[in-house]
């Protein structure tokens, strides 16, 4: 679907206000969530109520198949007053996506979407094994990192395919097969095991799959190409198609830092000096910086989705030199977010040593986000290699 200028403003407004509308909802609910170690069930119910989960998939089971920019902006206002609440969002309704355009049609698409929209849960490493059988597959293995699991009814697990002897299936290429199979929360085991420094919310507990039978047709292809339906966003490799959550989470932590920063918090006198910690011209200076890197970081983030998706509705494919870009955007993103909530941190001085402080919430909240796979170095490494024109080492 190609937007006019007119329908992504109305989109985009639609879009911020419903995300808006929940904000005081999940700020009543952070604290419960961080003792609970999983979304408080209010918080859950007021993303549901406003469609959040929805918000990634295609419209052909339901979903609003939303601009990524636009996604962008939603998850940085959810991740501004709760970063567990905006994960989970993200989360969910990006693993939608990536079921709803990738399963075949037939009894497993009605299953997962026939109803209300489904909630669901995922895994992105293939940790578990998927072990060919007459009929289908025997899945196997334990998977970590799955957000929200806890209340969701599906969860996507990928997992290495083998054979009836146990060895990897390979590919042409080489490479061993790897397969997202979709299967009911219930049939798993979900250990308690999230207990982690930030995110604490999230739930992203460890599951088990033991001898779990899976049909074919609950099953998607590994890597994110050759969608079924959908917009030209889902047809892209899953990293990048992740993309928009992980900027807006970085961004939303960021700005969070910078508002309280320039609230309550700027308002106190450390001892030993004088004057408040806003009134002290040094703070008001790397003040200043923080602010530019976080509108640098945003608007280089929004200008390269805007590209992208510009050439998508264009008919153009990514290059994998753009898709590298992406890649190293959301890593830099998050890079320079984190540098700007280590500065609010410090400059809060030893009040915020306290757990208790909302600015150390905020810091381990993205130090953990900061740890995902999909903002790790090598998106540098392989976005400079096609920068001079070199062959990258080979990464998904």
């Amino acid at each position: 679907m190609t937007r006019t200028s007119v329908e992504r403003l109305q989109e985009r407004g639609d879009w911020l206000e419903r995300a808006e509308s929940i904000t005081a909802a999940l700020a009543d609910c952070a604290a419960e969530s961080t003792q609970l170690r999983t979304l408080a069930a209010d918080s859950v119910t007021a993303l549901e109520s406003v469609d959040l989960f929805a918000m990634a998939s295609p419209r052909e089971v339901g979903g609003a198949d939303v601009h990524p920019a636009t996604q962008v902006e939603v998850f940085e206002t959810l991740a501004a007053t709760d970063a567990s609440s905006g994960w989970v969002a993200m989360i969910q309704s990006e693993t939608a996506g990536l079921v709803g355009s990738h399963l075949r049609d037939g009894a497993a698409l009605d299953a997962v979407f026939g109803g209300t929209f489904p909630r669901i849960a995922g895994s992105a490493n293939p940790e578990g094994r998927a072990a060919q059988q007459a009929g289908g597959y025997r899945l196997d293995g334990r998977w970590s990192f799955a957000s929200g699991i806890r209340h969701c009814a599906w969860v996507l697990a990928n997992a290495v395919v083998v054979d009836g002897a146990g060895h990897p299936v390979r590919q042409e290429h080489g490479r061993p097969a790897i397969l997202g199979a979709v299967v009911p929360q219930a049939d798993l085991e979900i250990e308690d095991s999230w207990r982690v420094v930030g995110l604490e919310g999230t739930g992203s507990c460890h599951y088990l799959a033991h001898s779990v039978a899976v049909e074919p047709l609950f099953t998607i292809p590994f890597g994110g190409r050759g969608a079924r339906r959908g917009g030209r966003w889902f047809d892209l490799p899953t990293i990048t198609f992740l993309s928009p959550g992980h900027t807006g989470i970085a961004l939303g932590c960021a700005k969070h830092a910078l508002e309280l920063l320039g609230g309550s918090v700027g308002e106190r006198v450390r001892f030993g000096t004088v004057s408040s910690i806003a009134g002290r011209g040094a703070f008001q200076r790397d003040y200043g910086r923080a602010c530019c890197r976080y509108e640098s970081a945003r608007a280089y983030a929004m200008s390269v989705l805007d590209e992208a998706m510009g050439m998508r509705e264009q008919g153009s494919e990514i290059t994998a030199a753009h898709d590298a870009r992406i890649r190293a955007m959301v890593a830099w993103v998050t890079d320079e977010c984190l540098d700007v909530v280590r500065f609010a941190f410090h400059a809060a001085g030893g009040a915020a040593g306290f757990a208790d402080h909302p600015l150390q919430q905020v810091l381990r909240d993205l130090s953990m986000a900061s740890q995902h796979i999909y903002v790790a170095d090598s998106a540098y490494e392989r976005d400079g290699a096609f920068r001079l024109r070199q062959q990258p080492a080979g990464a998904l």
